[in-house]
């Protein structure tokens, strides 16, 4: 049994192309290649649609064949036995005939051809020479030359196919004509389409369901003003029955016995489509909700049913609600018929093929038919084994358990692959304890590329790099069509680094410590100094008021043996303090010592005795350097000092780095009254080489901080901050280069959106 086992009739009841030729499938197949042969035409063996399917089977049917067609072929035309596609290959079209018996294909050769609606009729070209072959094999070729046809006329020119007849135009004397060119008897007979007196045919503008139904338009003076009109084509005479007017710009068109209609896209309203009633007055517009423009609408007739949709809308890159194939009756009731369309054509009973997709059946044929009610149904034929809804065909989801940053480079990678190229995908990624997230998207679909790689760069939406610490993650993929569920994967995760001396917020970036002019202290994630803009305000860790109590505030790395940098403090009568980090701001202050009024320079955070705890340094004010070695206790966190060195108090600033020279101890940068730079390289005992020059014209800057590795290139890096006394305040950072003759490259200044109100300190 064929996919289309109906009666040969179409739905005017004319009795099509005898299809009882008493041929096997066997010797039907044997035709097929031995006409397709003697015109130059080559058989193509596919994988085959298995036989006995119903066009009428139910649409839930698993079992369907698999479509022998190429992936974005076009029908041209469909018939009885077969139909017509055409597919993009390299630039060029290549056309295909498809038995739907069996499936098997036949490519045709190289050039243009054109398919009759409703028939199994091919038509090719060799000059002027139209040859038509029945590709169902139930009538012999026929040859048209209509090289003799016009004198006087300039070349006629194939419009469409309509059963066995040519829709031909040409111009005569500057004037339009359309033709109908058939064969009679063994003579070619050339009839005029005779639009009424004055009036001109529209060449690019016919219609045709079937092999017995010409539709074409052309410009008339109607009332004193030039209107398009719309006439059926009486195919033995080439006279033509008014039927109505049409709007000149109208796209794509529609006839059925009872009405017909058209897309409008004018520039002055929203896009519509115009129903009218055939030989009658009043079109009824038809709003629809869809960007305006030319391109890829189509409008069939079912029955008394219009049906309408922008083709092409599975590969889209856009929502539109006329992606589906909505048909509407002449009452105003809607309904969906598919998800999307890439084309369509009449069959041999005056119903609808249509290559397109479903999101519950997939991609595939469908056939369009009136149920016993009259409304359309959509039932497939054969499917293509895709889907229509956006499916995933592979995925590497983001790692789970615990995923350390240090070692990953502080980024989370994860892939999607999915069934479409036209889809957007995003990862959002989101600390549990904080409710701060981040992500990544993929918001451009990219022709042909199926993979979505999705890489979160380890930062919040605000630019702060992430907290250690419990997260979900959501990686959400979205049909850009429209069309479809959207997918969505969900997963947890935990990060985690090692602590680092100038964090305070933990998320293993270095943070800025700033005491305003108001005694509020606050800690900015470097980060997301480096990376703000006008339109991004900081979000500083608001350590609260009252640090004016202090004359000194020294960030002196993890001194306490906890994950998290600390402070030590001193008030005005001497007494140093330690304010242990949590992670989240400071512990309550714990007296470690008193006395310390004698110091003017304290700096910490260094490793400077190779122990791996960093240790403190202080220069008193007779300019005798003393080393505080750290001990990792909380409670006594700094063994006996140590005389380093005499004549420091040539120096107003001092500045613990870290390793910035290369050695493998910390070192201390210098600068003297001359606003000159100076570099001690640690040893690892606790004591410095000689100083070296790195520099001159220091002098403006209030600040000099060691914040450490600022950007992960594995050297530490100097903050330097201008608080304004020449009109305007600056933010510059030193990148460390690793080389001690030359330790920092040429500085960098950075957006300041201010870090506080009035004085501004930085530690």
């Amino acid at each position: 049994m064929a996919l289309f086992p109906n009666a040969a009739r179409n739905c005017k009841g004319t009795t099509l192309l005898d299809t009882r030729a008493p041929l096997t499938r066997l010797g039907l197949a044997v035709a097929v290649v031995l006409a397709v042969t003697t015109s130059g035409l080559t058989a193509s063996p596919v994988a085959a649609v298995p036989a006995g399917l119903d066009a009428a089977a139910s649409a839930d049917s698993d079992q369907q064949g698999r479509l022998p067609i190429p992936a974005g072929s076009m029908i041209v035309s469909a018939g009885r036995e077969g139909m017509l596609t055409k597919a993009d290959s390299g630039g060029a079209l290549t056309y295909r005939w498809t038995r739907f018996a069996d499936g098997a294909t036949t490519v045709l050769p190289t050039g243009t051809h054109w398919g009759a609606e409703g028939t199994d009729i091919v038509a090719s070209q060799a000059g002027s020479v139209y040859t038509l072959t029945d590709m169902g094999g139930s009538a012999e070729r026929l040859v048209i030359d209509t090289s003799a046809l016009g004198a006087g006329a300039t070349p006629y020119t194939l419009r469409r196919v309509v059963g066995t007849r040519l829709l031909m135009s040409t111009s005569v004397d500057n004037v339009q004509e359309l033709h109908v060119v058939s064969v009679e008897g063994d003579r070619i007979v050339d009839r005029k389409v005779t639009v009424p007196t004055g009036a001109t045919p529209v060449p690019h503008m016919h219609y045709s369901s079937g092999p017995d139904d010409l539709a074409v338009s052309y410009r008339a003076v109607v009332d004193g003003f030039s209107r398009t009109r719309i006439g059926a084509v009486d195919l033995s005479t080439g006279s033509v029955t008014e039927t109505g007017t049409i709007a000149p710009g109208a796209i794509s068109l529609a006839l059925s016995p009872t009405h017909m209609a058209w897309f409008e896209a004018p520039a002055s309203r929203k896009l519509a489509v115009a129903v009218a009633p055939r030989g009658g007055s009043g079109i009824e517009w038809v709003t629809l909700d869809s960007p305006t423009g030319t391109h890829d609408f189509t409008v069939r007739a079912i029955g008394d049913w219009v049906a309408y949709a922008r083709a092409r809308g599975g590969t889209a890159t856009w929502k539109d609600p006329l992606h589906p194939l909505t048909a509407r009756s002449r009452a105003g009731e809607t309904v969906k018929l598919l998800d999307h369309v890439v084309s369509s054509a009449y069959d041999a009973d005056g119903n609808l093929l249509v290559l397109g997709g479903s999101v519950d059946h997939g991609e595939g044929l469908y056939r369009i038919a009136p149920d016993t009610t009259g409304r359309p149904v959509a039932a497939l034929v054969t499917g293509s084994g895709q889907p229509t809804a956006l499916m995933t065909t592979g995925e590497t989801p983001p790692p789970s358990g615990t995923v350390d940053f240090d070692r990953n480079g502080g980024e989370l990678r994860a892939t999607w692959t999915l069934s479409r190229f036209n889809a957007t995908a995003s990862l959002r990624v989101t600390h549990t304890a904080s409710g701060l997230s981040g992500g990544a998207a993929s918001p451009t679909p990219r022709q042909g590329v199926l993979d979505f790689p999705l890489v979160w760069n380890g930062r919040f939406d605000s630019g702060v790099p992430a907290y250690n610490g419990a997260y979900t993650w959501t990686m959400t993929a979205k049909p850009a069509n429209g069309i479809g569920p959207d997918i969505v994967r969900t997963g947890t995760f935990t990060v985690t680094r090692a602590p680092k001396p100038h964090d305070f917020d933990d998320n293993g970036s270095p943070d800025l410590l700033s005491r305003d002019g108001a005694g509020r202290l606050r800690s900015y994630d470097i980060r997301q100094i480096e990376s703000a803009s006008p339109t991004q305000s900081l979000n500083p860790l608001d350590l609260g008021t009252g640090w004016y109590g202090y004359d000194r505030i020294v960030a002196a790395g993890n001194i306490g043996g906890t994950l998290a940098g600390d402070i030590v403090v001193r008030d005005a009568t001497g007494v140093l303090w330690l304010r242990a980090g949590s992670g989240k701001g400071f512990a309550p202050r714990t007296r470690i010592g008193g006395g310390w009024q004698i110091y003017d320079k304290i700096t910490g955070g260094s490793d400077l005795t190779g122990d791996g705890r960093p240790d403190l340094i202080a220069a008193d004010r007779s300019g005798v350097l003393w080393l505080y070695p750290g001990t990792g206790n909380v409670n006594v966190p700094f063994s006996t000092r140590k005389r380093i060195g005499g004549g420091w108090g040539v120096y107003n600033r001092l500045t613990a780095t870290g390793n910035i020279g290369g050695a493998p101890a910390g070192d201390l940068i210098a600068r003297d009254r001359d606003g000159t730079l100076w570099l001690y390289l640690g040893k690892g005992d606790g004591t410095f080489a000689p100083r070296t020059r790195i520099g001159g014209g220091w002098n403006p800057y209030t600040s000099l901080v060691g914040v450490g590795d600022t950007d992960r290139d594995g050297r530490n890096d100097l903050i330097a901050y201008d608080d304004g006394s020449s009109g305007y305040h600056s933010l510059y950072v030193y990148k460390g280069t690793g080389d001690w003759k030359v330790p920092f490259a040429p500085r960098r200044a950075v957006y300041d959106p201010g870090l506080g109100d009035g004085v501004i300190e930085l530690f």
